[in-house]
């Protein structure tokens, strides 16, 4: 069989000849089981031009479709960060759901995600074995995946061992062979939780070899790749990025679909001999691709990215499933917060939105940022100098829709990554301090990373920053200053004999990194996690105890530091619910620029 793929653009007629195969492919799902967003303006079984994109129920009745007409010759796959986006994930340790009804949808084979791990290894494997117990579900790739630093046995090892996932998969469809395997990208593997200590071999390598066998060994008619690792346009328009390195350095593979960097490919990007495809996050797209084989074994392929909106026919049965899961979510999870999954708490006249490409011109991040400092420094809140969010770690934008009208779900959304050690959601928060010289340090070395990594850019609250874009790097910063704009502003020495500690909050998982500064830096930045002592301590013991009083800790979390600013926001147009000021809807970090 020749290696080398042509692509026949949609310009051609779609049906000029027989499709062998077809391939439906979704990434970053991120259990969005509903449509986004607002939430309520969902109804997927109503074409009422409702804004909403996405939904399991859409999904499903465009995959119910398709296997009526081609389910010989149909595979449905997904490249991992399947699961943690939305409350639904809540439940998924205690049930197990999303995988099973996954299986029912019509998924054969996914890949797993660095999200997937956001719950740590072991909790991973109780979400797999629990939906086992419920019964069957997609086949689990994850090529690469190494285990644990300095650790020969884990419950996620043994599914490994026993099979539950597989390295790879070769299979049989309408007569032709389909080698599958799945990597975890380099960029995905250093967004896992420092403090789980998990190893991945080397994607390339793992790649080649794999890739290899399944076209010379297993005599694949067609090679697959589920890469968790992603595509990004450079400054001169370029496709960049570990999955266009991978087609174009290894001949065997085929197809990527590719996932983690949420990009929505409307034509397949060429890199050697492979296509690369994305359909964004969400599920508000689906990718289809058409594959037939000329008489010399090459495969021609068409290609297709569907949008997942209201002209969708939804699966009711699906949906319904996915509604039981609401008075879980609702007892486990929001009664003992008093909250309710469909009241409505917040409205917006305008939409905030992340901008992950160009994140210094969010808006939604200075309202996340506010959200968590206004929280936290309440008369009989923890106090905090200083709050900062990255970027990569907003998930979602709060959408107008038709009527602005947002429930818990809708806010959970925007911050619903991790998990503590307690029963609620969400990665804790955490309260480091450092000295002037210090923080000055960590916004530069920011300022610099965040132009080719936009997720590491910083969102803040409490301090306000000079920057001279014109100066050297590690020079840009001229001056911060904490304080608000009620209560003013004092500046921040910089003078390393200046032991003043300054408390800064962030949350747990930007926390375990702080070890990577030195390496970033290239040792320009070496800071230590302390307490408010100034002593070094590890950083999982600096996590904010709302409650000292209590036994255990009871946690912060940025998602109801939005819930709770919601509350206490004006309701300006006297319906009851409180608004958004309209202060955000051009709102900027507070950085002054300096052009002197």
């Amino acid at each position: 069989m020749k290696s080398l793929l042509t692509i026949i653009l949609l310009g051609l007629s779609l049906y000029a000849y027989t499709q062998d195969l077809i391939l439906l492919h979704t990434n970053d799902i991120h259990s969005h089981l509903m449509g986004l967003s607002p939430e309520s303006e969902y109804t997927p079984f109503e074409n009422d031009n409702d804004p909403t994109r996405g939904g399991f129920a859409r999904l499903a009745g465009y995959m119910k479709a398709e296997k009526q007409q081609n389910n010989d010759k149909l595979i449905i796959v997904d490249a991992g960060d399947f699961l943690m986006g939305s409350l639904f994930q809540t439940i998924e340790l205690s049930h197990g759901f999303q995988l099973n009804l996954m299986h029912e949808m019509g998924y054969n084979h996914l890949a797993l995600g660095n999200h997937e791990f956001d719950f740590g290894p072991d909790s991973l494997a109780k979400i797999i074995v629990n939906a086992q117990n419920n019964g069957p579900i997609p086949t689990i790739l994850c090529t690469n995946y190494k285990g644990i630093k300095n650790s020969t046995d884990s419950d996620l090892r043994a599914l490994f061992n026993n099979q539950t996932i597989l390295p790879y998969d070769v299979f049989e469809k309408n007569g032709y062979r389909i080698g599958i395997f799945s990597i975890m990208g380099k960029n995905a593997d250093d967004a896992i939780p420092g403090f789980y200590d998990l190893e991945f071999e080397n994607q390339l390598k793992t790649a080649r070899k794999t890739a290899r066998y399944l076209k010379k060994q297993a005599k694949a008619d067609i090679v697959i790749a589920l890469s968790h690792s992603g595509v990004y346009k450079n400054e001169r328009g370029d496709w960049k990025g570990e999955d266009v390195e991978m087609g174009r350095k290894i001949n065997d593979i085929d197809i990527i679909i590719s996932g983690h960097s949420h990009t929505s490919l409307n034509t397949p990007i060429q890199a050697g001999n492979t296509i690369i495809v994305q359909t964004g996050t969400a599920g508000i797209n689906l990718g289809r691709i058409e594959i037939n084989f000329d008489s010399f074994g090459t495969p021609l392929v068409q290609y297709q990215l569907i949008a997942i909106d209201d002209k969708i026919t939804a699966d009711k049965e699906v949906q319904e499933k996915i509604e039981t899961r609401i008075p879980l979510i609702e007892t486990s999870i929001l009664k003992p917060l008093g909250i309710e999954f469909d009241t409505p708490i917040l409205e917006t006249a305008y939409d905030l939105h992340i901008n992950g490409r160009n994140p210094a011109k969010s808006n939604l991040g200075p309202f996340v940022a506010d959200a968590m400092y206004h929280w936290l420094n309440k008369p009989k809140g923890p106090q905090t100098d200083i709050v900062v969010v990255a970027a990569g770690v907003i998930r979602n934008n709060i959408s107008h829709g038709k009527y602005g009208q947002q429930n818990i779900n809708d806010l959970f959304n925007v911050m619903p990554l991790g998990a503590g050690l307690d029963n609620i959601p969400g990665t804790p928060l955490s309260k480091l301090y450092v000295t002037g010289n210090e923080l000055k340090k960590v916004m530069e070395l920011i300022l610099a990373v965040s132009e080719v990594r936009p997720n590491f850019y910083l969102y803040f609250s409490g301090m306000r920053a000079f920057i001279n874009p014109n100066k050297r790097i590690f020079r840009k910063v001229q001056s911060l200053e904490i304080g608000n704009e009620q209560e003013g502003y004092q500046s921040i020495r910089f003078d390393k004999r200046d032991t003043t500690l300054y408390s800064v909050t962030a949350n747990a998982y930007m926390v375990s990194f702080i070890g990577q500064l030195k390496k970033m830096s290239y040792g320009l930045v070496n800071i230590k996690s302390k307490n408010e002592k100034g002593e070094a301590t590890n950083p999982m013991e600096l996590v904010i105890d709302l409650n000292p009083d209590k036994p255990g800790i009871q946690e912060a979390k940025e998602w109801l530091s939005i819930y709770h600013y919601a509350t206490d926001l004006e309701d300006t147009n006297g319906n009851g619910i409180p608004d958004i000021p309209e202060k955000y809807r051009k709102a900027k970090n507070p950085i002054i620029i300096q052009q002197n």
